[in-house]
């Protein structure tokens, strides 16, 4: 088959979608200074909510990033996180 060298066996390793996420730190989840920090504001605001009130957090980080960054850059961050953490996080449909 011509596959590159690699593991191929996970000898009971769980895959990384099944490795538990840690919790954002306090310092985390203070609004950054710099907009370079603020996807992963984001994602640290959406993985402290509890699952009930995500989108609600979701909001609320959107409001104030909107308010420090402007619409223009927290579009562009939340686009790029949204996808990604709702789906770790929401169950499928």
């Amino acid at each position: 088959m011509s596959l590159p060298p690699d593991r191929y066996a996970s000898a009971g390793e769980p895959s990384p979608d099944q490795v538990p996420r840690l919790a954002p730190t306090p310092e985390a989840l203070e609004l950054p200074d710099d907009v370079k920090d603020l996807e992963g504001w984001i994602v640290a605001v959406l993985r402290a909510a509890p699952v009930d009130q995500i989108f609600s957090a979701s909001a609320r980080a959107e409001r104030l990033a909107t308010e420090r960054f402007g619409a223009k850059a927290t579009v562009v961050a939340l686009r790029r996180v949204l996808p990604m953490e709702l789906a770790a996080r929401l169950p499928p449909p």
